[in-house]
């Protein structure tokens, strides 16, 4: 089993990250991206 560690005082288990959220994230920050790129292109062009 893994350890837990402590965190002030309290068990805290290890952070994990899932694919679900890789994605989600990845979309999330995409996005935006994507949408101010176009509208500076849009503007300087």
């Amino acid at each position: 089993m893994k350890q837990t560690k402590q965190i002030m005082g309290q068990a805290a288990a290890a952070p994990r990250m899932t694919k679900a959220a890789a994605l989600l994230i990845a979309i999330g920050l995409s996005v935006p991206v994507f949408l101010v790129l176009t509208l500076v292109e849009k503007v300087l062009l």
